[in-house]
């Protein structure tokens, strides 16, 4: 969630008294702002800025560090939690369908999954307020040396969900349910196990043919065991103080699942989130449902982005974003989906907000991306 800030500190603007033509994108600042995140020191820096029917695709750095292949503006990366959304997608159809409601009690759908006595609701999975505990600080508790070996002990096991869920209910909640703002990727993965009682078909099967299929992300998938990134890619890269950027591209992704095992490019991304506003995923209703929050700035399945130049006063971006193995994601459109940037980077690193320099890239990129797309005034 620190990631998220970096969105946050774009403040929202007055509007325009009048609509606006369309941005006309700046190629040139927009390069310049992502070749200034790889001389920051990430191996690989991808974007895809949107608005209306203008878009511009641009990449820098390298494919990977051993041969220094040149990285492509539509090569494949791990989205790490922007997976959320896509799946929150997939419940919100589920909604619309009438198969289950946003206030059922999880024990009504998944009895004995969850052992705690306080009803815990699909929407507080969805929100991040269920409280249950998070069973990623359970498996990577460690830091430094220590923490590049648990990696490399799990990078070919394989974790059943309901495995990961267990592992996390054996701690007592961290709060009340409802009450308070705990990121957790045990909701995701209990809200996975959901979908697939409901419709009786894998996590994957779903995501193809409720997401990926109607949305057009023709360079998208959900693999579960193969470590392997197929197609054309980028690796990822993770940072220990003291210690040279290590590959970490191959790993098993059933560590991360439901809550953050996608992989895609940022044209997909974008595409994603344009299905969303217009109609292709979700009704206008469920789309707007999909944005309300109350106990944080995170809805169900995305988040709120500062805007410079929303269409009305106030308004957000949407999105999310993304911190995996080797992977940095950040995605954010505006509600009716013309004005989108999508943007990923391949360096991780122990502290999520890694190195200054980086800090301060990935910032300008983004103040850079939000206003090439805001609209020409006169």
């Amino acid at each position: 969630m620190a990631a998220l800030a970096i969105g946050l500190t774009v403040q929202p603007a007055t509007a325009a008294a009048a609509p606006a033509p369309d941005a006309e994108l700046d190629a040139h600042a927009l390069q310049s702002a992502l070749d200034k995140l790889t001389a920051a020191g990430a191996p690989a820096a991808l974007a895809e800025v949107r608005v209306g029917d203008k878009t511009w695709s641009g990449a820098s750095g390298v494919r990977d560090t051993r041969t220094k292949r040149p990285a492509r503006p539509g090569d494949r990366y791990r989205i790490a939690s922007v997976t959320k959304s896509m799946v929150a997608a997939v419940v919100m159809q589920l909604v619309d369908e009438g198969r289950l409601k946003l206030d059922d009690p999880v024990s009504q759908h998944l009895p004995g999954l969850l052992p705690y006595k306080e009803p815990i609701t699909v929407r507080q999975l969805l929100n991040h307020t269920s409280g249950v505990p998070n069973y990623f600080d359970q498996l990577y508790s460690e830091t430094g040396d220590k923490e590049l070996e648990e990696m490399e002990r799990n990078r070919y096991r394989y974790f059943p969900p309901r495995d990961l869920i267990k592992m996390a209910a054996k701690k007592p909640l961290v709060s009340k349910p409802g009450t308070e703002f705990h990121y957790s990727n045990t909701n995701y993965l209990v809200i996975g196990q959901l979908i697939e009682k409901k419709t009786g078909r894998s996590l994957g099967t779903e995501l193809e043919r409720r997401v990926f299929r109607p949305a057009g992300m023709k360079d998208t998938s959900y693999p579960v065991v193969n470590p392997y990134l197929t197609g054309p890619h980028v690796d990822g890269y993770h940072l220990v103080e003291g210690r040279p950027a290590r590959d970490v591209t191959v790993y098993t992704p059933s560590v991360w699942g439901a809550a953050a095992g996608v992989v895609s490019t940022n044209a997909d991304v974008n595409r994603f989130f344009r299905a969303l506003s217009d109609g292709t995923l979700l009704s206008a209703a469920r789309w707007a449902e999909m944005r309300e929050f109350s106990v944080a700035p995170y809805a169900l399945g995305v988040a709120p982005g500062g805007d410079l130049c929303p269409a009305r006063p106030g308004e957000y971006l949407w999105g999310n974003t993304g911190n995996g193995f080797g992977y940095r994601t950040m995605s954010f459109s505006s509600p009716d989906g013309r004005r989108q940037l999508s943007f990923s980077w391949t360096l991780s690193v122990s502290e999520v907000d890694g190195p200054p320099a980086v800090s301060k890239a990935v910032n300008d990129l983004v103040m850079a991306a939000v206003g090439a797309t805001c609209p020409q005034k006169g």
